[in-house]
C-alpha cells in the first residue's frame, strides 16, 4: 500500500461514494489507476463498503447514542463468558450500526446504536443488562454529529 492508496482510503472514509472521475482530480492520478487501485482495495478487503451519510433528525430513528459496556470477567455460575458470545448477542439488536473493541479502564466495548424515541432507548438498556457476561452499561446521547472532510480536499465536487 503506497501514498495513493492511503489517501483514497482517507478520502473515501470521509466521503464514501465519490465517483473515480472526482477522486482523480483531487488526487492528480489518472482515473483508470484510481479505478484499479479502488477495485484492488475492495478486493483486499480493505474497503469492505460505503455508507451514505444520513440526516437522522428527519428520519423516524433520531436518537443516537453511544453505549459504553464494561464486560464481566466471571459471572455467576459460570466462570468466564467470551467476548464473542457478547458480541454475538450484540449483532442480533436491528438499532445497532457500530460494535467498537476498545482498551480502556472500565470500558470493553463502545456501541453506537438509534432509536426512535428515548423509551426505547431506555428498553434497550435494559435488555443488555439481561445479556450474561456484561456487567456495566453507561450510555451518552449524541447530540450532533459531524463528518468531516478529508483534510487534503482542495476540491470539492458538490
Amino acid at each position: 500500500m503506497d501514498e495513493n492508496d492511503e489517501s483514497i482510503i482517507r478520502i473515501l472514509g470521509r466521503r464514501a461514494g465519490l465517483s473515480s472521475r472526482t477522486l482523480s482530480k483531487m488526487l492528480g492520478i489518472p482515473i483508470s489507476t484510481v479505478h484499479r487501485r479502488v477495485k484492488k482495495l475492495e478486493h483486499d478487503g480493505v474497503i469492505m463498503g460505503y455508507r451514505a451519510l444520513i440526516d437522522y433528525e428527519k428520519t423516524t430513528w433520531p436518537i443516537g447514542c453511544l453505549l459504553l459496556i464494561d464486560l464481566a470477567e466471571v459471572t455467576p455460575g459460570r466462570s468466564h463468558v467470551p467476548k464473542k458470545d457478547v458480541l454475538d448477542s450484540l449483532r442480533r439488536f436491528d438499532e445497532v450500526e457500530e460494535i467498537i473493541d476498545v482498551q480502556a479502564p472500565h470500558i470493553d466495548l463502545v456501541v453506537r446504536a438509534r432509536f426512535p424515541t428515548l423509551r426505547k432507548l431506555s428498553e434497550f438498556i435494559e435488555a443488555l443488562r439481561g445479556i450474561e457476561g456484561i456487567e456495566e452499561i453507561s450510555a451518552a446521547i449524541i447530540t450532533e454529529e459531524t463528518v468531516l472532510p478529508p483534510r487534503d480536499l482542495s476540491f470539492d465536487s458538490r
